[in-house]
């Protein structure tokens, strides 16, 4: 299927929808929670992580419902329509909880109840689209290319909502700091939500007559509901994406885990303030830039779960040297300038491959799609889509847990009052860096074993 420049980035902005809940849920919701409203490490973490959970849950469920869905606007534009209004809503909701609140077990439900609504909003409108994407492409090289435009526009536009947002929290980073006087950055992530969504939606309006539709039989209705739950067997059973989803999961959680510590790291570990953090954004930006370059290259070479096994040894290395060099005395004699360089140095491989091992992996979703469907009467884009999502879910989730649980741990105080000691700055320092990479030696083994190779696609698309 051939798409304009237009429909392209139309496409590609719907990724937005998903990019600016993630970066403020992964990066700066357990921090805010943790220590401007002041909420216990134990029951942030708790709180998060079962929201995740419950929107995991809902994955599979609207992932089948999408594959099965009949409307004038074809199976996936009108569930990403109904998403977004709720979305906002309960987005902002997160940044006002002590105007009604100031008990930690209300503020516990408070977070647990707004952030699973914002996620199961969220997820309505992002499975569509991810299915969308596994929809468009035909051949193994050219859904390398989609989940490029797709992911790349992801990474993107994270990466501008943080730049925005940064000099916000930079002010708010004092002792007496009021949480609702968050609500800006609240108000601006549920702005950009709405913009990029309906944008993605009317910009692809015009495909819907060349998607793939369901059959009258095969339409979700109250006497076929179970085939739902069919569907999700129906994946399952595929040993390919078995071993795809044992090597995603074990990613997401070493990610779930790093990047919740991130922010908390930079500020308590090395010492940066948000502004030189915000240095990192064109890091970031670069990182996008250059797996966006190389990535279809890569694909058009290589096997694409042995990139994958690549770019987790070189992400697990330049994650862990940071911390290497700080305990071998390296860092000392450093200017903080200097460290910010070092640094930043050590990110654009750290980034640039995380990005080039999600597109290959996300790549590798529809050729999965087209091996299950060889073996069906018809595709089931949505369901597989949203099986991997809901085992990331589930595994990052679990990453962001763990992070709360070690911060606990290591009796990591919580509110800006109380300074953490060198102690506990130094094991956060070694949870973010050389511990990702022990985890990271996992999902290397198992995608050793990953079956589906380029030549075998060929076979199953010329079958």
């Amino acid at each position: 299927m051939q798409l304009t420049n237009f429909q392209k980035i139309s496409f590609g902005l719907g990724g937005g929808v998903n990019a600016i809940k993630t970066d403020f849920f992964v990066f700066y919701l357990g921090f805010f929670y943790l220590s401007v409203v002041g909420l216990n490490p134990l029951l942030t973490g708790t709180a998060i992580f079962l929201a995740l959970i419950f929107d995991a849950i809902n994955d599979p469920l609207i992932g089948s419902i999408s594959d099965r869905f009949s409307s004038k606007f074809g199976r996936r534009h009108y569930l990403m329509m109904v998403a977004l209004v709720p979305i906002s809503i309960s987005y902002l909701c997160l940044f006002i909880p002590n105007l009604f609140f100031d008990n930690q077990i209300f503020l516990f439900f408070w977070l647990f109840g707004f952030a699973t609504l914002t996620r199961f909003f969220v997820t309505l409108f992002d499975i569509p689209h991810r299915a969308l994407a596994t929809e468009i492409p035909d051949t193994y090289e050219d859904k390398g290319k989609i989940m490029t435009l797709r992911e790349g526009f992801q990474a993107i536009i994270a990466l501008s909502h943080s730049f925005i947002i940064l000099p916000f929290i930079s002010p708010l980073l004092r002792s007496e700091t009021n949480p609702i006087e968050w609500i800006n950055i609240g108000a601006i992530g549920a702005l950009l939500i709405v913009i990029f969504g309906i944008t993605s939606i009317f910009g692809t309006l015009k495909l819907i007559p060349k998607l793939s539709e369901v059959s009258a039989k095969k339409s979700i209705n109250p006497n076929n509901w179970r085939e739902i739950f069919r569907d999700i067997k129906f994946a399952l059973s595929s040993k390919t994406l078995l071993i795809f989803l044992g090597g995603s999961v074990l990613i997401q959680a070493g990610w779930g885990l790093a990047n919740s510590l991130t922010f908390l790291s930079q500020i308590h570990f090395w010492n940066l303030t948000p502004n030189q953090i915000q240095n990192f954004v064109y890091v970031y930006f670069l990182s996008v830039v250059l797996s966006w370059i190389i990535t279809p290259r890569l694909i058009n070479i290589f096997e694409k779960h042995h990139i994958v096994i690549c770019s987790l040894i070189i992400i697990g290395t330049f994650q862990s040297i940071p911390f290497i060099f700080y305990s071998l005395g390296i860092l000392t004699e450093l200017s903080s300038e200097n460290l910010l360089l070092f640094l930043a140095f050590n990110m654009i491989f750290t980034s640039t491959f995380a990005y080039v091992s999600l597109i290959s992996r996300e790549s590798m979703v529809p050729d999965m799609v087209d091996k299950i469907s060889k073996n069906s009467d018809f595709r089931r884009d949505g369901s597989v889509s949203s099986v991997t999502s809901f085992c990331a879910k589930c595994m990052s989730g679990f990453g962001q847990f763990f992070s709360m649980f070690v911060l606990w741990l290591i009796s990591f105080p919580s509110g800006m009052e109380i300074e953490p000691s060198k102690q506990q700055e130094e094991l956060l320092g070694f949870f973010q860096g050389p511990f990702i990479f022990i985890i990271f030696l996992l999902p290397i083994f198992v995608f050793y074993y990953y079956p589906l190779t380029r030549a075998e696609h060929r076979k199953i698309k010329l079958n």
